[in-house]
């Protein structure tokens, strides 16, 4: 499994982060599940990805907002543990927009660490 972070420091780059993983995925028709810890992150996501500024069709085979991991190859993960099977690329945020994200994403990492999987951070 490769795992990827993407270092934000603010909502704004997260949310444009999302809406740039969401579309290359569209355009490389490769799937991609976005992984969120409930419903109110599923409904905050789904709204953004309908919004005018953002179109990106889905639910479809290829962009999914799940609660459940689903059995795709590529997973965004935006919940607040380690995903550590089941995928074959899991994304990441290095997330600095606040002491608590931040803690969660290292912690995040050194579990990916623990387990030898090939870490990247985008930069």
């Amino acid at each position: 499994m490769n795992i990827i972070f993407f270092p934000v420091k603010d909502t704004a780059s997260k949310l444009t982060k999302l809406c740039r993983m969401a579309q290359h995925h569209l355009v490389q028709k490769e799937p991609l599940l976005f992984l969120v810890p409930d419903k109110a992150a599923h409904d905050f996501l789904d709204k953004l990805f309908w919004s005018s500024d953002n179109f990106l069709p889905h639910p479809t085979n290829l962009l999914t907002i799940s609660t459940e991991l689903l059995p795709f190859a590529s997973v965004f993960n935006l919940r607040p543990s380690a995903l550590l099977e089941g995928t074959k690329t899991v994304y990441e945020f290095e997330d600095h927009t606040s002491a608590e994200k931040f803690q969660l994403s290292k912690h995040r990492y050194q579990t990916y660490r623990d387990q030898n999987f090939p870490i990247i951070v985008e930069i």
